[in-house]
């Protein structure tokens, strides 16, 4: 994490020492606000879109998650579902692995680029035109089960901070041995590994008091900052043939 040089610094980039990071930060490809699974850099992230509102993320997704989700990691569905019903359903498997619930795509998006030390969000946080992360948007998360069907045999939860921008907090944050959980072949190994970076045990949903989401789905209902952003797949379908239109016009104008 470091201080990024201001926009209007006339010493930016300019001999005074090393840069710490791009002024403008290197074009990204933005996800569809309908896509399931979004392909990044170098990771996965699975996305799920509830009746509420928001966006419910998933970050850094291995194959034991796609197991647990019933996805198939060789023809992985890429868009949401069209029935709502069963997309709430989805949402919440996804709250079950630590998942994070966002009050929309955009401020999903911001959190990622404070979580990457991209100088825009920085600026903006320090602007006051963004609200500082909270501990939901900024926690760390990883939580297993020794029972495949889910959290009524009880579950492990190991949870961290983020040394992100604006956070003063220097104790509980990521061990380096928590990357050692993507190694995890089976629920039961992630479990052992768990145990060893000091998860907690819940022995049901009801009883866990932790940060993350996990029971978010019986409680929330209005977002970190502000009402929940609704998106229907209705909307999603209309701005995906704007989108085609969009780009069949500028295959026009360049011919």
């Amino acid at each position: 994490m470091r201080t990024p040089k201001r926009p209007n610094d006339p010493n930016s980039g300019k001999g005074s020492g090393p840069r710490r990071g791009p002024i403008c930060p290197s074009p990204r490809r933005k996800p569809e606000p309908f896509e399931r699974i979004v392909c990044l850099d170098n990771h996965l992230n699975i996305w799920g879109w509830p009746s509420r509102g928001g966006i419910i993320v998933l970050e850094h997704v291995n194959g034991l998650d796609f197991e647990f989700l019933g996805l198939d990691p060789v023809d992985p569905p890429m868009q949401r579902d069209p029935d709502q019903d069963a997309e709430d359903a989805f949402c919440q498997r996804l709250l079950l692995l630590g998942a994070k619930w966002f009050d929309s795509n955009q401020r999903h998006g911001f959190v990622a680029g404070v979580a990457a030390d991209d100088d825009l969000a920085i600026c903006a946080l320090e602007a006051g035109q963004q609200p500082q992360l909270s501990l939901r948007e900024r926690r760390w998360v990883s939580v297993a089960y020794p029972e495949p069907a889910g959290p009524e045999g009880g579950f492990w939860v190991a949870e961290f901070d983020t040394p992100t921008y604006g956070n003063h907090e220097r104790h509980n944050l990521v061990p380096a041995e928590a990357s050692l959980v993507h190694l995890a072949r089976s629920m039961a190994e992630k479990c052992e590994l768990l145990k060893r970076i000091g998860a907690r045990y819940y022995t049901s949903l009801d009883v866990y008091d932790g940060a993350a989401s996990l029971n978010a789905w019986k409680e929330k209902t209005v977002g970190e900052f502000g009402p929940l952003v609704q998106t229907t797949y209705g909307q999603l379908e209309y701005h995906r043939r704007q989108q085609t239109v969009s780009h069949v016009n500028d295959y026009c104008d360049e011919v």
